[in-house]
């Protein structure tokens, strides 16, 4: 495989010698709807619909724009690619849903490392390690968080955990929807957090909130 291809490279350097991460456009010239999110750094999006948000959440997650539109990641349209470059340009992005997106058989602990052994052996120190490093960065201290079942959980705390989920992961561009929303002020605090503890972790990489603006959130 070409590892300079834009389909399976991971490209952090500085946003200026880059492409913009994602462009999801209508294929006719002149329609409106169009989403460009440029690469690095923390990003908001505002002014987008329910509807148009997850349409453009199904696209990136099926590697597959709807009828009439067109999806590029990284500076590759995914039209013009196989299945195995699809799935490379996938790996690359996370989708940080309202709801956590959690498996609901798997404890908190078990939803955080389960995708880093899908694909290399599982250091099983070393990523208890990352996650309370990770809640650390945040200022939450685990306590029982991680025996939790989703059951059990608040729908912050399937935010958090999905959160961590993603910082172990590292994906170049995370997506997330509008997530303050029912959340108390302390927990709005946490969650405005998100992009600068991501930042930190993954220089180069992007985190764009889709139609949400955290308290006191900008552009970085």
């Amino acid at each position: 495989m070409n590892r300079e291809d834009p389909a399976v490279r991971s490209d952090r350097s500085p946003p200026t010698a880059r492409l913009l991460a994602l462009v999801y456009e209508p294929v006719s010239e002149g329609a409106e709807g169009a989403v460009r999110i440029p690469a690095g750094g923390g990003r908001c999006l505002e002014g987008l619909s329910e509807f148009r948000v997850s349409r453009l959440l199904s696209a990136v997650l099926d590697v597959m724009p709807e009828i009439g539109w067109r999806l590029v990641l990284f500076g590759a349209d995914v039209d013009a690619l196989g299945p195995e470059k699809r799935e490379a340009l996938r790996a690359r992005v996370a989708v940080l849903p309202s709801t956590g997106g959690l498996l609901s058989s798997l404890n908190a602990w078990e939803n955080m490392v389960l995708p880093l052994g899908m694909h290399r052996p599982l250091d099983l120190p070393r990523a208890t390690r990352d996650i309370h490093d990770c809640l650390g960065d945040l200022r939450v201290p685990a306590g029982e968080l991680l025996k939790k079942l989703p059951e059990s959980m608040s729908r912050y705390e399937k935010i958090l955990t999905a959160y961590v989920r993603i910082l172990l992961e590292q994906p170049d561009l995370v997506l997330s929807e509008n997530l303050h929303q029912g959340l108390d002020a302390q927990q709005r605090d946490v969650v405005a957090r998100f992009p600068e503890v991501y930042e930190a972790r993954c220089p180069g990489g992007t985190f764009a909130i889709l139609s949400a603006v955290a308290p006191g959130w900008r552009d970085s």
